[in-house]
């Protein structure tokens, strides 16, 4: 009988790949961060490769999707998409994220075409999402004479989705400040 909470014992673990990777994750990391033995490990959830897919998909439904939608949300344009991608930066230079996103780890580490079609249908469904929610906030933005009315929306949003992604990888090396001028920098851009 589970003497666990399924859901705490998986947000224990897709803290641990956030932080150290799928590769550098160990069973016994996984244990001893998830407060579970090896056998209700492997019972509940199968494998390590299955429980990591299902970690990316709880972080997809429960950090990445909530995070994102306000750019569709917003009545505003460029600001949003500030906000949005200066967040990002602050999330990890206050130590809220420090070690990032586990899907943009993810996609830095094991690439979006990974063996494992599930891992892969997450990964790409994300960046699906990501360019969706830019793309909202860019229409809004030529709504608002933010940028031109001739401006590519499709080309746009994919700038920002994949901007957005190195951005949470490079703001754990570079300065808040020089994270924070390029996002400034990549606006200037887009207007």
């Amino acid at each position: 009988m589970k003497q666990f909470d399924r859901a705490e014992v998986l947000h224990e673990a897709m803290m641990v790949f956030r932080d150290k990777g799928y590769e550098a994750t160990s069973m016994q990391d996984l244990v001893e961060r998830m407060g579970i033995n090896r056998f209700s490990l492997y019972a509940t959830f199968g494998s390590k490769e299955a429980l990591f897919a299902e970690a990316l998909e709880a972080y997809y439904d429960e950090v990445a999707v909530p995070f994102f939608a306000r750019l569709k949300t917003s009545g505003s344009g460029l600001k949003i998409i500030e906000e949005v991608l200066m967040e990002l930066v602050s999330r990890v230079k206050t130590g809220v994220s420090p070690n990032g996103c586990l899907i943009c780890n993810t996609i830095a580490e094991l690439g979006v075409a990974a063996p494992d079609a599930r891992r892969e249908k997450i990964l790409k469904a994300y960046l699906r999402r990501v360019e969706t929610d830019f793309s909202a906030a860019i229409e809004r933005a030529k709504e608002l004479r933010e940028v031109s009315r001739d401006a590519d929306v499709s080309k746009h949003a994919k700038v920002l989705a994949t901007y957005s992604t190195g951005l949470l990888n490079v703001a754990k090396v570079v300065s808040a400040k020089e994270a924070r001028e390029s996002v400034r920098a990549l606006l200037a851009v887009i207007t």
